[in-house]
């Protein structure tokens, strides 16, 4: 369904599954034979084949013709593709087309487009798919506007689910793209389209199909781009779904050019870190797309579960820092636009509780990285990671006094050392931190640029 290239006939965007990074398939042996290729101008829409009533072009591509399509007998709306004229003409890849056709339909995930039923009409093969109603997540990014990184991992963890269920299966995709995954409009969902390059390697593994190369060249794994098809296999979707995490980051794929450079940059270049184009860019997400990318595949992870576990690690560690671990508390960040650019309050006396810490918490400058980390009173004196630069620390005990005393503090007269507060110079929302942190850089809660802390309050 989503092996398109360009919408044909002036479809709504929110149905048109239109592929700017056309399927290559390049194949060094093939001998043509005759088949019977159904042709059916645009004008004569809407067009019976068999049961189902074929009403609009949503796009063509490399491999067929995908169609809008009513189906008579069970009353709803499905997705039919018919391939091309070349694209079956010989035996082989007929029986490859209804073997992937078949590996794809065992596939019940919400985040992969399911296949209903595989048919022929007078010779002509046809596959058909249920219709996602969106837009493809290639629309949906550019250089001027990447997605946002949380965003992009949650939509991304959702598909590393859906490709571990088709792995655990048996069945690898082989052509994973952001043209291949549409975002669903009712639903809110990223779904996998097009399982009809995929095979069952469990079964396949030992066949050898040399001079073949499938897949869209920007988003090739190297063992694919160098046609050894006996080693594609899941970490091969693993290397595209890394490139795919790489794009909606950075605003761009990694490697660009005509399609024999593409082909030599993945075989021979180490793509550029995604803040080399994106500054302002985590770094832990930026590495967690390039290490999906390694071209060695034993370097990447080892499985798309353990992909998942790492974008889950990332956004919990997110969530984690928005609430305890970067200055003011999330809810305090948005209460501190309303006093930007304001003398700071006097510190409070000893009997006082710090302002925003609750009375189980304590709070620390991290000994690596001198941001602020809060913490449950129980975890005094255990070992924990610090949420902004994933050190593991030693979390101090608290001091004597109120429970919710920085730990390690040093409270002159009884009383508790003043934080540092300043207006960060990028937003002008106020920034509070520990004095420990004096002199060093750290993140700013509200608008997340990196500031240089200042040795002392100022207005």
């Amino acid at each position: 369904m989503a092996d398109t290239e360009k919408d044909k006939t002036p479809a709504p965007e929110h149905v048109a599954n239109s592929d700017p990074h056309p399927t290559v398939t390049l194949d060094l042996n093939t001998t043509a034979t005759l088949v019977t290729v159904i042709e059916i101008p645009d004008d004569a829409l809407p067009v019976r084949l068999g049961r189902f009533e074929l009403r609009q072009v949503v796009g063509q591509g490399g491999f067929g013709t995908v169609y809008r399509a009513y189906d008579t007998q069970l009353d709803r709306e499905v997705a039919v593709k018919i391939p091309r004229r070349g694209a079956l003409e010989t035996a082989d890849q007929v029986k490859r087309f209804l073997r992937e056709a078949r590996s794809g339909g065992k596939l019940n995930h919400p985040n992969v487009c399911p296949i209903h039923d595989v048919g022929e009409l007078h010779g002509n093969h046809y596959i058909v798919m249920g219709f996602i109603e969106g837009v493809p997540l290639s629309k949906l990014v550019s250089q001027d506007n990447p997605l946002d990184p949380r965003m992009a991992a949650r939509i991304v963890l959702k598909l590393t689910a859906a490709l571990t269920e088709a792995h655990e299966r048996g069945i690898v995709h082989r052509d994973l793209k952001p043209s291949n995954i549409m975002m669903d409009e009712k639903r809110r969902e990223p779904v996998i389209l097009d399982f009809g390059l995929a095979r069952s390697y469990i079964r396949e593994a030992y066949e050898t199909q040399s001079g073949h190369v499938l897949g869209t060249p920007g988003y090739m794994s190297p063992e694919q781009a160098r046609g050894a098809t006996s080693e594609v296999g899941p970490k091969s979707d693993l290397y595209s779904l890394g490139v795919i995490l790489y794009e909606l980051i950075a605003g761009r794929p990694p490697f660009c050019g005509s399609t024999p450079e593409v082909f030599a940059q993945i075989l021979t270049t180490e793509p550029e870190p995604p803040t080399r184009y994106q500054p302002q860019l985590d770094r832990t997400i930026s590495a967690i797309s390039l290490k999906a990318m390694a071209k060695n595949p034993t370097q990447r992870y080892a499985t798309m579960r353990e992909f998942g576990d790492a974008l889950r690690a990332y956004l919990r560690a997110g969530s984690a820092a928005g609430q305890s671990g970067l200055g003011l508390p999330a809810v305090a960040a948005a209460a501190a636009a309303t006093a930007r650019r304001q003398p700071p309050p006097p510190a409070p006396p000893a009997a006082t509780p710090a302002p925003g810490i609750p009375d189980d918490k304590i709070e620390f400058a991290c000994p690596k990285c001198g941001l602020p980390v809060r913490t449950p009173l129980a975890c005094a004196g255990k070992k924990g990671k610090c949420p902004s630069c994933e050190a593991i620390v030693l979390i101090p005990k608290a001091t004597a006094g109120p429970r919710n005393l920085r730990a390690g503090a040093s409270t002159p007269s009884g009383g508790e050392p003043p934080r540092i507060e300043f207006a960060c110079p990028h937003c002008g929302n106020l920034v509070r931190t520990p004095p420990g942190a004096a002199g060093k850089k750290g993140r700013c809660p509200s608008c997340s640029q990196v500031v240089m802390i200042p040795s002392a309050s100022t207005s």
